[in-house]
């Protein structure tokens, strides 16, 4: 047997379907408009659109902001080096020892007055790097410009400090080379060995400071030795000539020995003289009147005549002649003893 079929129940409610915010109720017994469906699609993506574009935004500024701040960081530590490079250059040997560079120790003394207006500009160059900011994309970009320069106004300073340097030591070496190119010139046949020379010259030719010091020391040096070599060859060489002087001196002297002085003067007096009173002669011998003093040479004696015995009258003879010859004294012009010849 066939059930029987139960008749359909045209009283049951369709299930309600969930309303979303955009939809609009309505009556159950009306229909949508055609044109609110658009509506309310366009909506939306307006209000999705929205908060897109606001939570987009935000998220760039942010970005911004982020970049922003590395680039500052970034900025500020390239600063702080830059800062340090140029302290530690004020402070090292290199400037420390160009600044204290006299005038007259180069060939240009302007190098010397420049360097020291850099310096001392250097030194008052603004030390104090400021901190970059937060919060502002305006101000962190502004900083960010300020300590940039500061950083470029260091290592300029930097640049010129050691531009400056360089230009006094480069004077100082030019000096240098030129003075040792007078020592060079000058010492020519100077030097006790000329080997000082060569080396002074090759050390010129390289521009080594050192090398150019050490090798016009030895110049000198060099000149210094011959300068004394030559003083005591001269000494020696007079002391020679002063003991010759002396030995021709004692060989002219020959045979004498301490000389003669006065020389002869001949001789007086001495011959026969007539008596006093009465006939006859008597003899008398003949004097030096000057004579040798001094020793040396004694003349010889010379033989006298012997005297002749008086004549008389004989017994009342009548004068006339005496029987005696007369003699006459001869001076020989070499300084011989006289002797008496017959004045006829």
């Amino acid at each position: 047997m066939n059930e029987k079929e139960e008749p359909m129940n045209m009283n049951v409610t369709p299930p309600v379907e969930p309303v979303t915010e955009f939809e609009v109720h309505l009556p159950p017994d009306r229909k949508h408009p055609k044109w609110l469906v658009p509506l309310i699609a366009g909506g939306t993506a307006v209000v999705v659109l929205a908060a897109v574009g606001t939570g987009g935004y935000l998220y760039w500024n942010h970005n911004q902001l982020t970049a922003a701040s590395e680039e500052c960081a970034t900025s500020y530590d390239k600063a702080v080096k830059a800062q340090k490079k140029l302290t530690e250059y004020l402070e090292s040997d290199a400037v420390k020892t160009a600044v204290t560079v006299k005038d007259s120790e180069v060939k240009d003394a302007k190098t010397v007055a420049v360097l020291t207006s850099t310096v001392k500009t250097a030194e008052k160059t603004k030390t104090t790097i400021p901190e970059c900011p937060s919060g502002n994309l305006t101000d962190i970009k502004a900083m960010t410009k300020e300590i940039d320069g500061l950083a470029t106004a260091y290592s300029r300073t930097v640049s010129e400090v050691a531009d400056r340097a360089d230009a006094v030591n480069g004077s100082k070496l030019d000096k240098i080379v030129a003075d040792a190119t007078k020592i060079l010139n000058d010492s020519k046949g100077r030097v006790k060995d000329d080997k000082t020379r060569t080396v002074l010259e090759n050390a010129i030719k390289s521009k080594d400071e050192k090398a150019i010091s050490d090798a016009v020391k030895a110049v000198n040096d060099s000149i210094k030795a011959k300068s004394d070599a030559d003083a005591k060859a001269g000494a020696e060489k007079e002391g020679q000539a002063a003991d010759n002087a002396a030995q021709a001196q004692a060989d002219n002297s020959g045979s004498y020995m301490g000389g003669t002085t006065g020389g002869y003067t001949g001789y007086t007096g001495g011959g026969y003289t007539q008596s006093q009173g009465g006939g006859g002669y008597t003899y008398t011998p003949q004097q030096s009147t000057g004579g040798s003093t001094g020793g040396g040479y004694t003349p010889t004696p010379q033989p006298q005549p012997a005297p002749q015995p008086p004549q008389g009258n004989n017994g009342g003879g009548s004068g006339g002649d005496d029987g005696y010859e007369d003699m006459c004294f001869v001076y020989p012009t070499d300084g011989s003893p006289s002797y008496q010849v017959p004045c006829s």
